[in-house]
Protein backbone atom coordinates (compact mmCIF):
# COMPACT_ATOMS: atom_id res chain seq x y z
CA UNK A 1 0.00 0.00 0.00
CA UNK A 2 1.47 3.82 -1.06
CA UNK A 3 2.01 5.87 2.01
CA UNK A 4 -0.01 8.56 2.15
CA UNK A 5 2.54 11.37 3.45
CA UNK A 6 4.79 10.06 0.75
CA UNK A 7 1.79 10.82 -1.84
CA UNK A 8 0.96 14.07 -0.13
CA UNK A 9 4.67 14.90 -0.72
CA UNK A 10 4.69 14.02 -4.09
CA UNK A 11 1.77 16.28 -5.13
CA UNK A 12 3.77 18.73 -2.93
CA UNK A 13 6.37 18.35 -5.06
CA UNK A 14 5.46 18.42 -8.51
CA UNK A 15 3.34 21.03 -7.63
CA UNK A 16 5.94 23.69 -5.92
CA UNK A 17 8.01 23.03 -8.73
CA UNK A 18 5.46 23.47 -11.51
CA UNK A 19 4.16 26.62 -9.45
CA UNK A 20 8.24 27.87 -9.77
CA UNK A 21 8.91 26.82 -13.08
CA UNK A 22 5.57 28.77 -14.50
CA UNK A 23 6.41 32.09 -12.44
CA UNK A 24 9.69 32.35 -13.62
CA UNK A 25 8.86 31.51 -17.14
CA UNK A 26 6.86 34.24 -17.52
CA UNK A 27 9.41 36.63 -15.90
CA UNK A 28 11.79 35.34 -18.10
CA UNK A 29 9.79 35.32 -21.03
CA UNK A 30 9.51 39.11 -22.69
CA UNK A 31 13.18 39.51 -21.34
CA UNK A 32 13.83 36.61 -24.56
CA UNK A 33 11.49 38.59 -26.93
CA UNK A 34 8.69 36.26 -26.21
CA UNK A 35 5.07 36.93 -25.69
CA UNK A 36 3.36 34.39 -23.78
CA UNK A 37 -0.37 33.05 -24.26
CA UNK A 38 -2.77 35.98 -22.62
CA UNK A 39 -4.80 32.81 -20.77
CA UNK A 40 -1.80 31.46 -19.32
CA UNK A 41 0.22 34.50 -18.68
CA UNK A 42 -1.39 35.16 -14.96
CA UNK A 43 -0.80 34.35 -11.37
CA UNK A 44 -0.59 30.53 -10.55
CA UNK A 45 -3.68 30.62 -9.11
CA UNK A 46 -5.48 31.77 -12.49
CA UNK A 47 -4.08 29.57 -14.85
CA UNK A 48 -6.73 27.22 -16.89
CA UNK A 49 -6.51 24.03 -15.35
CA UNK A 50 -5.88 22.07 -18.03
CA UNK A 51 -2.63 23.64 -18.39
CA UNK A 52 -1.86 23.63 -14.85
CA UNK A 53 -2.55 19.98 -14.54
CA UNK A 54 -0.15 19.34 -17.64
CA UNK A 55 2.73 21.35 -15.92
CA UNK A 56 2.09 19.24 -12.65
CA UNK A 57 2.43 16.43 -14.53
CA UNK A 58 5.44 17.18 -16.20
CA UNK A 59 6.75 18.31 -12.50
CA UNK A 60 5.97 14.71 -11.57
CA UNK A 61 7.54 13.01 -14.79
CA UNK A 62 11.29 15.24 -13.81
CA UNK A 63 10.83 14.87 -10.44
CA UNK A 64 10.06 10.37 -10.41
CA UNK A 65 12.70 10.53 -13.32
CA UNK A 66 15.58 11.77 -11.29
CA UNK A 67 16.16 15.01 -13.37
CA UNK A 68 14.73 17.25 -10.72
CA UNK A 69 16.32 16.00 -6.87
CA UNK A 70 13.75 16.36 -3.65
CA UNK A 71 15.08 18.41 -1.24
CA UNK A 72 16.53 15.84 2.02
Amino acid sequence: MADPARSLSRQSDAEYVAQAFHETYEELAPLHGYKTREASAVPWDEVPEQNKALMVNVAHHLLDGGVIQRAS
